[in-house]
């Protein structure tokens, strides 16, 4: 297959593996220039037309999903009558490699895997897409510790009889993994998901997978049969809540296990899992509690109890439950979006307790209060904790570098990691850099910045090209024109009836001229006012992450007026100044969604 050319545009690099429905390629899409997985569907399957019908549905409904921990599917095809999916490529290891590699991974590392994971999940589930084979094979981690979850969904494509998986350990390897309820055959649902999880961070801790046998059968039967074997027993290091989340999520029965894979993240991310804070223990002990698992009593607990017997028969009874249990009601204060030390004087002054997490945060400034437990107005005793989640502003993502790529590889290996970029050039006589080539980054790759940053490349350029200075400031043109290596030359005034007062009307070198570094271009500027002037509105909710733009046609030419990645739910209304008559038009994601004429 190397060498071969898939789909009109994918050139097969390399292969990746087998799988249980697959071989597995890395390919180079020659139309957008970026590096690509290809999944191309075993031969033996390929014959039979339901399961292939089966296998393209579902990856065209797994194809809507779009989140950061999520592999995404580009494109679905057919190649001499054997369908193909294109898949982001990710570099670095599976989870399973990781182990077997390292061993297991620490407690702070297992949870941060659980968030990101459940946060891939409860994205999926809310479209209404199960996964079916969560485990660590499925799990992949970049140099920049993002997970990626792979094959959303396409584990219900093996449901189809005929479909007979020929690889056993294929097969056994799933089956490490497999929910109760799967075992017996019964129908799968989102919680299926999280019992797989459960499993996986089981591994991930321990390093080894809670039931083991010499085939399948015997595998599955302790799934919906046995207790898995105690964490904390064997590793005292593993604390006692984290063991008691991995056991919730592997409940036998569904309903005792976590209601979505929202809840479990919400409870992973948690200040208190692992810092040791004994009231946040007892509070997760009592939300974690195990269906058919006796908790004994720890020595403190019951000395404890020892002691509260004998403060009773003194008498003392009263004044004990009087100063354990305070009986006066406060209702809880409204603290988000104020600042830290504002909340936590609130919630003080209303005679409660704050106890502070940080949270990752692209909408909210970092030390605000991004939500809080209980809400605002909730009544609770005096002296209670009110819990509070505290903006640390962006997460933090791995930067690539991009030096030596050319500048539309650049663009596209940023761009489909979630940042913006903006280019400046810079001329060079260097035989050995082409021009096109990316020769610098800010912020510098091979890093971790803010999530969505910016990222400004210079790139290297010959004989720079003029370009359109018509409707800008001086200012603007100015920088437009160092950028490439050019410079501003004389400013004439002129009077206009076409440009409003300030803008340049036209230049002494034609835009699109090729010209040498540092050759000045003299302009025009407008001391007109342009009577025909409009603000036109936008008000739209963007509905899912991606990039919005706005894009102006009037008397001044078409330009873009707004270019940003928006983030799901956030709402853009923003007024935007035209001239004469024309249209104003909405692209979300290249697409046009709104158009607007005037004049």
């Amino acid at each position: 297959m190397v060498g071969q050319i898939i789909g009109g545009r994918y050139e097969i690099i390399a292969k990746l593996g087998s799988g249980g429905m697959s071989h597995v390629y890395q390919a180079l899409d020659t139309i957008l220039n970026r590096i690509v997985t290809v999944k191309i569907l075993r031969s033996d399957l390929a014959e039979d037309k339901d399961f292939v019908r089966r296998f393209q549905v579902e990856a065209q409904a797994v194809a809507s999903l779009s989140h950061p921990n999520i592999v995404s599917i580009y494109d679905v095809g057919q190649e001499n009558g054997l369908p193909y999916l294109v898949m982001e490529y990710v570099e670095g290891l599976t989870l399973k490699e990781i182990i077997q590699k390292e061993g297991p991974l620490s407690p702070a590392e297992t949870v941060n895997l659980g968030v990101q994971v459940c946060a891939a999940l409860a994205h999926a589930h809310e479209k209404g897409i199960i996964h079916r084979d969560i485990k660590s094979h499925n799990i992949l981690v970049t140099p920049g510790g993002r997970v990626k979850v792979t094959d959303f969904g396409l584990a219900r494509v093996l449901s189809v009889p005929s479909a007979t998986v020929a690889k056993s350990d294929t097969v056994m390897g799933s089956v490490h993994y497999l929910s109760p309820e799967q075992a017996r055959g019964e129908e799968t649902g989102p919680k299926s998901d999280l019992y797989s999880l459960g499993v996986v961070l089981y591994e991930t801790v321990s390093g080894r997978l809670p039931f083991q046998g010499d085939n399948p059968v015997t595998v599955a039967l302790k799934h919906v049969q046995c207790s898995p074997p105690a964490l904390c027993k064997d590793n005292p290091a593993i604390p006692q809540r984290l063991e008691e989340i991995i056991f919730k999520a592997m409940a036998k029965d569904p309903s005792q296990r976590f209601q979505s894979a929202r809840e479990m993240q919400q409870v992973l991310s948690e200040g208190s899992l692992l810092a040791g804070d004994s009231a946040g223990a007892d509070e997760l002990t009592r939300e974690l509690r195990l269906p058919g698992r006796k908790r004994r009593l720890r020595p403190a607990a019951l000395i404890s109890l020892i002691v509260l017997l004998l403060l009773l028969a003194a008498g003392g009874g009263y004044a004990f439950f009087k100063w354990y249990f305070p009986g006066v009601d406060v209702t809880v204060p409204q603290v988000t979006k104020m600042s830290q030390d504002q909340a936590n004087s609130a919630i003080l002054a209303a005679g409660l307790k704050p106890a502070v997490q940080t949270v990752d945060s692209d909408s909210v400034a970092s030390g605000i209060v991004v939500n809080q437990d209980p809400v605002a107005g909730y009544v609770m005793k005096k002296g209670q904790i009110v819990r509070l989640s505290v903006s640390q502003g962006p997460s933090q993502v791995y930067l690539p570098d991009v030096t030596n790529y050319t500048l539309q590889t650049a663009q596209i290996t940023l761009r489909n990691s979630g940042f913006t970029v903006k280019e400046t050039y810079q001329p060079t006589n260097d035989p050995g850099t082409p021009p096109g080539t990316v020769i610098a980054q800010v912020p510098k790759g091979d890093s971790n910045v803010p999530n969505k940053s910016v990222v400004t490349l210079t790139v290297s350029s010959s004989n720079p090209i003029v370009p359109s200075l018509v409707g800008q400031t001086v200012d603007q043109a100015q920088a437009a024109l160092k950028a490439l290596g050019l410079v501003l030359g004389s400013v004439t005034d002129e009077s206009s009836q076409d440009y409003p007062s300030g803008m340049i009307t036209r230049q002494g070198v034609s835009a699109g001229t090729t010209a040498q570094a540092g050759t000045a271009v003299n302009v025009y500027r407008s001391t007109g006012a342009v009577t025909k002037q409009w603000d036109v509105p936008v008000d739209m909710k963007v509905n899912e992450t991606g990039e919005v733009k706005v894009v102006v046609d009037d008397m001044l030419g078409e330009r873009v007026v707004y270019d940003q990645v928006q983030n799901a739910g956030d709402e853009l209304h923003k007024d935007f100044v035209v001239y004469g008559s024309g249209v104003l038009k909405v692209y979300f994601q290249g697409n046009m969604v709104e158009q607007h004429p005037f004049g």
